[in-house]
């Protein structure tokens, strides 16, 4: 009895499998490379390989995640795929956890590359695949890594909100966050956390505009079927406590903040549909 106990407690937070039905890369994909490692990771077996970290994951919608360690030309990779219960889920995680876009981005083309690391979202799937060195190399066989587990993962993207597809949001889309839970919340926004103390069932999407006249901060709020429609009072008046302006639309709750004061706030509702 004891035995079956701690067999599973060991499976619960240390449980992996082989790559299974995870689209990663094989060795066929990448002529003469190595694949080093490769384990899947279920259950709560995440929190054992990353702590901490896990948490963000969990929040969104966590299903599993592929680790392989690769070797590929002479440089090394660590590839970490997660698989998300949604393509909303996995936009959610790669918009969070981006940073440093020297080439793409979250919401124009659904990949960033920068020096050391690659991050897409492909359907369900957010992957971030760290190189070692950062030569030019490296990052060249990052993409086509990439490319591989795009291709496999079926490529859906997520529908931005109407709002977010006006030209004043061209230039800057890119910097679009979408959140989910109060650690998302606690992870990107934390200077927001607070509102949305007590409240269940709700995605944040976030941008900024800035201009002459100072920040300008534009806070969606659609909340969900067991989103407390008793709350939405309650936020409301929060969201207007920290300098916020908002206006409700069925299910979205739109609130501006800009350094020029409510008049400005106003104009901008009344510019953007909350839909």
């Amino acid at each position: 009895m004891r035995l079956s106990v701690a067999v599973l407690i060991l499976c619960f937070f240390s449980w992996t499998l082989t790559a299974g039905d995870m689209p990663v890369p094989t060795r066929e994909d990448m002529p003469g490379s190595d694949i080093v490692r490769e384990e899947v990771f279920v259950g709560g077996a995440l929190w054992g390989l990353i702590n901490g970290g896990a948490d963000l994951y969990y929040e969104y919608g966590f299903d599993r995640m592929a680790l392989q360690e690769i070797e590929w030309q002479g440089e090394e990779f660590r590839l970490e795929l997660y698989r998300m219960k949604s393509p909303g889920a996995a936009f959610g995680v790669f918009s969070v956890s981006v940073h440093g876009c020297e080439v793409g981005g979250p919401a124009s083309t659904g990949d960033c590359l920068n020096r050391f690391q690659y991050q897409l979202y492909s359907g369900n799937y957010y992957l971030s695949l760290i190189n070692y060195s950062g030569s030019d190399k490296a990052r060249e066989l990052s993409v086509d890594i990439g490319s591989i587990v795009a291709s496999a993962s079926g490529d859906i993207r997520v529908d931005l909100p109407g709002l977010f597809r006006q030209d004043m949001f061209k230039e800057i889309i890119d910097e679009i966050k979408m959140i989910r839970g109060i650690l998302g919340l606690q992870n990107a926004l934390p200077h927001l956390a607070s509102l949305y103390e007590g409240l269940e069932d709700y995605t944040v999407w976030y941008i900024e505009l800035e201009d002459t006249e100072g920040k300008t901060e534009i806070l969606l709020t659609e909340t969900g079927d067991y989103f407390d429609i008793n709350a939405s009072d309650r936020f409301e008046l929060r969201l207007g406590k920290a300098g916020f302006t908002a206006g409700r639309k069925n299910n979205r709750i739109l609130a501006v903040r800009s350094a020029a004061g409510r008049e400005q706030d106003n104009e901008i509702l009344r510019l953007i549909p909350a839909g």
